[in-house]
C-alpha cells in the first residue's frame, strides 16, 4: 500500500465530514494532490522529506476533528513515518504545541514561537519539500493582519525554498467568499507575480515552485 492509498482509506472522507451543520472545508483534495506529488518523488528515488508547518493542530473544534480542524500535523506525521523525513511545526501558543506533540511521533517537532521568527532561524541549507502556512487566525472584518503575516512567513522561508517546493495556504477561502477573504490573498498576489505554478485554489490554495523560485 502506498501512502496515497492509505490517505484515501483513512483520511479522505474524514476531512470532508465536519461536525453538525458546519460547512465542508475541502482539504481532502488539496492534501491528496500534495501527497501524490511527494509520492512521485519517492518513486523517483527521494528517501527523506522535510515538511514545515506554521500553526499546529489544536483542540478548538474538539479532539481529532478532521472535518473541522484538519488535523494536518497528525497527517503529515503519518507521511514521514510511512516513508521517512521530519515535520517541523510551530505555534505561538504552548497549549497547542503540547496537544500537537501528544498526537505525533518523535519525527515531528513542535516549537512554541512566533512563526516568522522561527522560519527566519532555519539554516539556509535546510530545504523544504512542503511548506504549509496556517497560522494567525483571520478575522472577517479585519483580514489584513493575517494576510500580511502569511506573506511575512513566506519571506522568512524564502532561503529554504527550492525548485519543486510545494507551498500551501490553509483557509484561503476562509469565509466562503471565493477567496476574497482568506489567509492566502497576499501570498497569491506574490505567487502570480513570480509565475509560480498554481496547483489548486479553493478552501486551500497551493503552488509548486519552478526555476529561480
Amino acid at each position: 500500500m502506498s501512502f496515497v492509498e492509505l490517505f484515501r482509506k483513512e483520511y479522505y472522507r474524514k476531512l470532508l465530514s465536519p461536525h453538525g451543520s458546519n460547512p465542508i472545508r475541502n482539504r481532502a483534495d488539496p492534501f491528496l494532490k500534495v501527497f501524490e506529488l511527494l509520492e512521485d518523488r519517492k518513486l523517483s528515488g527521494q528517501d527523506y522529506f522535510h515538511i514545515v508547518e506554521t500553526g499546529t493542530s489544536r483542540l478548538d473544534h474538539g479532539y481529532m476533528c478532521f472535518g473541522d480542524d484538519g488535523c494536518a500535523t497528525h497527517i503529515f506525521d503519518k507521511f514521514v513515518n510511512f516513508y521517512d523525513g521530519e515535520v517541523l511545526s510551530v505555534d505561538i501558543k504552548q497549549e497547542n504545541c503540547d496537544f500537537s506533540n501528544s498526537i505525533t511521533s518523535p519525527k515531528t517537532r513542535v516549537t512554541c514561537s512566533d512563526s516568522v521568527k522561527f522560519l527566519w532561524s532555519l539554516p539556509e541549507n535546510y530545504k523544504i519539500d512542503f511548506l504549509y502556512l496556517d497560522s494567525y487566525d483571520i478575522e472577517r472584518e479585519n483580514p489584513h493582519p493575517s494576510q500580511l503575516h502569511h506573506v511575512k512567513e513566506l519571506c522568512a522561508a524564502m532561503k529554504n525554498l527550492k525548485k519543486d517546493t510545494i507551498i500551501v495556504v490553509d483557509d484561503h477561502d476562509g469565509f466562503f467568499t471565493g477567496g476574497k477573504i482568506g489567509k492566502g490573498t497576499y501570498v497569491k498576489q506574490f505567487m502570480s507575480d513570480i509565475d509560480a505554478e498554481l496547483l489548486f485554489e479553493g478552501y486551500q490554495i497551493g503552488w509548486i515552485l519552478g526555476e529561480g523560485k
